[in-house]
Order: C-alpha cells, then structure tokens, then sequence
C-alpha cells in the first residue's frame, strides 16, 4: 500500500500467494486464528506515520479495542487491496530467476506467467522468495548459540470456542483453586518436573485472578487451569516436549466466542520446517490433543463447549534471513536500536519467549523501546528483494521481539515506500536509506515521527545477548 501510494495510479502491483482464491487473506492473523494483537507498547504509536496502514487496517476490521475477528480482518484487505489497484494472484508461487544480484523476472508457477518488477517483496513467513533467490538464513536460535540451530518457540493452535464464558472461566478456575487436594497435586506435579526456580516461577501468579488489560481482551494470568488440565490428563507439566496447556491470551468476539492462544506444542525446527511445507495444516496430533481439551472444558464447565481448530497453526519462528544489508541484533535493541540516520520508526515489546528455548543460555532482557528502520529487511545480495515478516534480518535475541506482527507491518509500510522511490528514481531496492524512507512517510501521511529508542539494560551488563 505505501509503495503505490508513492507512485499513484499508473504504478501496476501484484500480490502472489500459494493460498486458494477462497482462503482468508491474512496469514496467522486470519487463517492462523491469531485474534488477540500484540499491540505497540509506545503510548502513542498509533499518531506516527509508520503505523497508518496498521491503523487503517484495525478501523477496517472494526477492531474494538486489540481483538481481530479473521473473517473481518479478510474483508478489510480485501477492500485496501482493491482500493490500491493490486492484482491478486492465487494458488501460485513464484519461482525468482536471478542473474547477477537481480531478479530479472519470477515465473508463476503453474502457468506461462512471468513478472518482471523494479522490486520484490517477500511477505511469506518463512522467506520463501528469497530462500529460492539463494540468500543464506539461520534456523533456529542459532544466530544466538549454535547449539539453538534446530531449537525454537513453540507453536499454537488458537481455536475459536463456542459455548463458553468469561464467567465460566473465571468459576473454572475458582473451583481449582479453592480445591485443596487438587492444588497440592498440581504443586506436586510441578515440582517433579522444575527446579525450584522454576517452580517459584509457576507459582508466582497462582492466585492471580483473570485480568482485562481491553475491553475485549483477557490475560489468564494462573496456571491453575492449565497444570490441573495436565495433572487430570497425567501430562508432564513441562515444555520441553509436546503439548502444553500454558497461561492465555483471550478474545470474547461479538458473537460470544473465544479465541483461545495458550495451547502450545513443543518442536524442533526441521520437524516444523516440514509443517510449513505441508501448508502449516494442524497434525493429527494436535486434532486429537484438542478433541480431549474439548472433552475437559465441558467436564469442567458443565457446558456444550465446542473448540473450533483453524486452517492453520501459528508457528512463531524457524530461521531468519542473513543476507541483509544491516540486520538487527538482540544487543541493538537492549541499547535502543538503530541509530536515528538509519530509523523510520520505533516499537516496544517484550522479548516473548512462548516455551522456551532449549540451549537459549541467555538471561530474558526487560521490556524494550527501540529504533528500527528497513535495513534489516533489505537483501544485500539481490538488489531488487526485500524480506518483511519474522523471517527478515533479525539476529540473536531480537528474534524474540522482530517476529511480532505488528512491528513487521510497520517495516512493511517503510519497505512498500522504499520500493515505490527505488522506481521513481530508477535505483536498486536496497539503496534506499531509512531517512529517506522516513521523510516520505511523513510527507505521506502529514505526520511527524517521534523516535523513542532508548537504553533498556538499566546498568545490567546482557553480554551473553547477541
């Protein structure tokens, strides 16, 4: 959207996905069922000029407040695409025929199409284009020990659950804790598997009662229904391996469903490569950990409680991009990020572990602020390619932090109008800067950016962060 709004109406685009013309478009956001949105921590992000088409997609998708509905967020971009002119291209997959450091052209797959284009974007979550380019990435955590190369978060199935209320849940969990027996089982349960830190960890917020941080959003903030579903299902209570009922993330749709993030399963990095190759389709496994979370929420409940599995499963990492003009480290953003030369933007949220890094061997650093520009997303080695998503350039523990949604649409909004300024000046993608992406923005939208990067390690030396 940025790029055609920096070249108006006789610019032709076109978005190619592999997804069938009747699959929702928006990724893990609508097929993934990912509707609580991890929203920028910066008070007042949403009046700069980066984040406008983020905003413009939330008022679209008649967000309430930080809950995405998939069929409404489906037909928001349907209506953005289709107010900027772009030609969408499903079932397909380009095919990049690089000669030199240039695409030249992409075939379409399947067909006698070819697309030749001043500039590529490669928006699949696993950096499929560039990948076919030749560009080298990491797996894994391994940009932050090598011994993390086949290690990474877990994934989750984030159904939609009918039947079931708030005030159910919060009963649930009431009758768990006030079961005395049954949370001496649950402490039990933790111990055999944790070392004492770790066990104070779990217990910290046992007594935490559910929290509403938005209107239509709910933090589960207790294990309790978790390690009791693990306790009555005689699960490990552990990570490491598996499915694990954690603590939530909960949206109460207009209709009165939920859409429940918190059930995570535990793999390594080839076997979820191999899940992103059979189109991130649920397992059997998974099919059947559900249909007994079903089972428990009604014996629980005393409710016709129905759990809904998406198209899809929200995989949070497996390998990242290293062939980048300037990629972004872990020990940039404890210090700020990037300088204010090479900024379009700044963005703040938590180094999100989700299960666990096996190997990790690095301390959790406290919440960041920091800078960031398009570098980090711009090839070095094919001048005209570009990687936007959780897979762009991101190194060491800014993994953690570049993978969230919102901060990729952000940069998608800087590297759509840098690709639109590298054909209206006739020069190669990644020659364009950050500043001045950043003063078109701004002349784009009307509004001024407030950089608010900023020194997060509090005089605590992270010196095992990459």
């Amino acid at each position: 959207f940025g790029r055609k709004k920096t070249l108006g109406k006789k610019e032709r685009l076109h978005l190619v996905r592999s997804n069938y013309k009747t699959d929702l478009l928006g990724g893990v956001l609508t097929r993934g069922g990912l509707g609580y949105v991890d929203l920028d921590k910066i008070p007042d992000w949403y009046n700069q000029p980066y984040a406008q088409c983020f905003r413009e997609f939330l008022d679209k998708a008649n967000v309430p407040e930080s809950c995405l509905e998939p069929k409404r967020a489906d037909r928001a971009l349907k209506e953005m695409l289709s107010e900027a002119g772009i030609k969408v291209i499903s079932n397909s997959t380009l095919i990049p025929h690089v000669v030199g450091k240039k695409i030249e052209y992409a075939e379409v797959k399947g067909s006698d199409v070819k697309i030749k284009a001043n500039s590529f974007i490669d928006v699949t979550q696993d950096a499929e284009l560039a990948r076919k380019a030749g560009l080298s990435y990491y797996t894994g955590y391994e940009s932050q020990n090598i011994k993390s190369k086949n290690e990474t978060l877990a994934i989750s199935i984030v159904p939609t659950i009918t039947g079931l209320t708030m005030s159910d849940l919060r009963r649930m969990e009431d009758n768990i804790l006030y079961n005395t027996p049954l949370v001496e089982q649950i402490k039990a349960s933790i111990t055999k598997y944790k070392d004492d830190a770790s066990t104070e960890f779990w217990m910290r917020n046992f007594w935490s009662t559910i929290y509403q941080p938005y209107r239509d959003g709910y933090n589960i903030r207790s294990v309790a229904l978790g390690a009791a579903y693990h306790a009555e299902r005689n699960l490990p209570f552990t990570q490491d391996k598996g499915f694990f009922f954690d603590k939530a993330n909960i949206c109460v749709y207009k209709d009165d469903s939920l859409s429940w993030n918190g059930f995570l399963f535990k793999y390594q990095v080839d076997k979820l490569m191999q899940i992103e190759a059979n189109g991130r389709k649920p397992t059997p496994e998974m099919v059947k950990e559900m249909s007994y979370l079903q089972s428990w929420l009604q014996k629980r409940s005393g409710k016709d409680v129905r759990i809904f599995i998406p198209d899809e499963v929200y995989i949070r990492q497996t390998l990242n991009v290293r062939d980048v003009v300037d990629p972004l480290t872990g020990k940039e953003i404890i210090q700020g990020g990037t300088e204010p030369s090479k900024s379009i933007g700044s963005f703040s949220y938590d180094f999100d572990l989700r299960g666990g890094v096996t190997n990790l061997e690095s301390r959790i650093p406290p919440l960041p602020v920091y800078n960031f520009g398009i570098e980090s997303a711009l090839a070095s080695s094919v001048n005209n390619l570009a990687i936007v998503g959780r897979s762009s350039g991101y190194i060491g523990m800014a993994v953690s932090v570049g993978r969230i949604a919102t901060v990729n649409i952000y940069q998608g909004q800087g590297v759509g109008v840098a690709a639109g300024l590298a054909s209206k000046w006739g020069v190669p993608l990644n020659t364009i800067t950050s500043s001045k992406t950043r003063g078109k923005l701004e002349d784009l939208t009307g509004k001024t950016t407030y950089l608010s990067g900023r020194d997060t390690s509090y005089g605590v030396d992270y010196k095992e962060v990459k």
